[in-house]
């Protein structure tokens, strides 16, 4: 008797268990594999279905790749303002969420497409169960535009690292909003922000170290603005790093499947009083779009993010007192 009331419990136990699980995104979608045709057709075919789609193009460029890689990789950061508008209400942080992006590149098999999966971008940066219906039909959206922009082998395959729950943990991990770093803040008065806004960028622009302004996007009704900012030869180092254990002869230089990870995010923004300069603390921004890569691969490069860090508020305050 006492087996047959124990059974229905466990019974109900395991589903719960399994209802309970939480479903599993890698950090980037790969759509579709052996695309036919050129390189740059592929560029311009998704990039007019993208715009026919609602989505605009901010910036579209050729990725640097790794020294002696004989593939193409091209990144098209993309933005929706009824997208953004949605990511948006959550407040200012939410920012590093506003922008997707989607990369194109060659290995030896052909041309491949993916884009920065939101369904897992934002589970970090809004929160578990934030915009949860949001982020995965805008994800199903974009693979079917882009799908339907390319003949290839159609995928829609998780790749990068695969999380299921929104927090980076271990080494270099831990709540979104306290990787946040304010480079600059300053109580808000007048037209201090508009001031700020655009020293930010002149100092951008004018910086000696090499780093480019990809994008400007002023976000409407949220006083908030980000720069896109990137650096060819931190790009090219950081797909080196990606595909490092992954490499062989008959796969070359396969961290260029993780060109959506560029360009870095400065963003300018009004929050309590204050105008604040924040960019993501950048061990963390790596580790959040190249976890995969492996922790011996953070540890053989522990220095690389504190310099990037460093050169981002260099150039991004050096007209700011």
């Amino acid at each position: 008797m006492k087996r047959l009331i124990f059974l229905p419990v466990i019974i109900f136990m395991l589903v719960i268990s399994s209802t309970a699980h939480a479903e599993k995104y890698g950090t980037y979608v790969k759509v579709a594999e052996n695309i036919q045709g050129t390189f740059d057709n592929t560029v311009k075919s998704s990039e007019e279905a993208l715009t026919k789609n609602g989505w605009q193009i901010l910036a579209s460029y050729s990725s640097s790749v790794p020294e002696a890689c004989t593939f193409r990789a091209h990144n098209i950061v993309i933005y929706s303002p009824e997208y953004a508008r949605q990511i948006m209400s959550h407040g200012p942080r939410s920012s590093f969420a506003a922008v997707l992006r989607v990369g194109i590149y060659e290995d030896g098999k052909g041309i491949n497409i993916a884009f920065t999966n939101p369904a897992s971008l934002n589970r970090t940066v809004l929160g578990d169960k934030v915009e949860t219906e949001l982020s995965v039909n805008t994800m199903n959206k974009i693979s079917e535009i882009l799908s339907s922009a390319v003949k290839g082998t159609v995928v829609n395959m998780q790749i990068g690292e695969i999380r299921e729950k929104g927090r980076v943990g271990g080494m270099g991990g831990g709540d979104f909003n306290d990787m946040i770093e304010e480079i600059y803040k300053k109580e808000d008065s007048g037209d201090l922000f508009s001031e700020i806004a655009e020293k930010v960028k002149a100092g951008i622009e004018s910086n000696k170290k090499n780093w480019k302004l990809i994008y400007t996007l002023d976000l409407p009704g949220s006083d908030t603005i980000i720069y896109g900012v990137n650096k060819a030869e931190t790009e090219a180092r950081a797909y080196t790093i990606a595909g490092e254990k992954r490499e062989s002869k008959n796969y070359r230089c396969p961290g260029i499947d993780h060109v959506p990870a560029f360009p870095i995010e400065v963003v300018v923004y009004r929050e309590k009083g204050m105008v604040k300069v924040v960019t993501l603390d950048e061990m963390y921004r790596m580790k959040l779009y190249f976890e995969d890569a492996g922790m011996w691969a953070f540890m053989k490069n522990m220095a690389m993010p504190g310099a990037i860090q460093r050169e981002i508020t260099e150039i991004s305050t050096s007209g700011l007192k």
